[in-house]
């Protein structure tokens, strides 16, 4: 019964995300020629908003959701592509017309999502786009879960070291000023991180200042 309602469900989900799809904003960063028409054409058919430009801008808007980066001409023009790796604004697809070392280096080192390969085909566009677009969203969601996690791993050294000069100043035990940190955090409806943060300043702004 199980795989009868997968069944189901799959065409639904597709045709959801190809729907989606006709929502977002192509960059097509490739220099004007044959193959830039194809790509545009089928871009256009697909349904989706298309700005095509060369060469790549010295920024990407964040208005677009997909880059689609001429790869090939990139390398071969020597032409600048800024790309923050760490906080990709967009999904990022590659158009490469050959394999060799330089390529494969410039491709993981972009980090791309999808490579279409030349010579232009019509199969395969829509699916590169859509897998492009699921990889970002799940790289990006990644990545705000280890930001959120190092902002934890802080915020608790921050309190350890917070606790310890809170009860440096008062004389009180850890336990007792972790317990002072949290009600006044409450009162001040205020995270207690950000609490930590101002006792640790205050206690070095109160300590004597070393001599030369």
């Amino acid at each position: 019964m199980s795989k009868r309602l997968t069944a189901v469900q799959q065409p639904y989900e597709i045709s959801t995300l190809v729907r989606n799809l006709r929502h977002h904003k192509i960059l097509l960063l490739m220099p004007e020629g044959e193959n830039r028409t194809k790509m545009e054409q089928q871009i256009r058919r697909i349904g989706c908003r298309l700005h095509a430009q060369w060469p790549p801008p010295q920024e990407i808007d964040s208005f677009y959701q997909i880059v689609i980066l001429g790869l090939t001409a990139v390398i071969e023009t020597d032409q600048a592509f800024h790309w923050d790796v760490s906080h990709p604004p967009a999904a990022l697809v590659l158009v490469v017309e050959y394999e060799n070392p330089l390529v494969l280096q410039y491709s993981l080192s972009l980090n791309a999502q999808a490579i279409i390969g030349l010579p232009f085909h019509p199969m395969g566009v829509m699916s590169n786009l859509l897998l492009s677009l699921q990889e970002y969203k799940q790289t990006r969601s990644m990545l705000k879960t280890i930001r959120n996690l190092e902002s934890k791993l802080s915020s608790s050294e921050h309190i350890e070291q917070a606790k310890y000069y809170l009860s440096q100043a008062k004389q009180l035990s850890l336990e007792n000023a972790y317990k002072v940190m949290r009600q006044t955090a409450m009162e001040r409806r205020q995270p207690i991180g950000e609490l930590a943060k101002e006792i640790i300043a205050d206690y070095r702004k109160s300590q004597p200042k070393e001599l030369p």
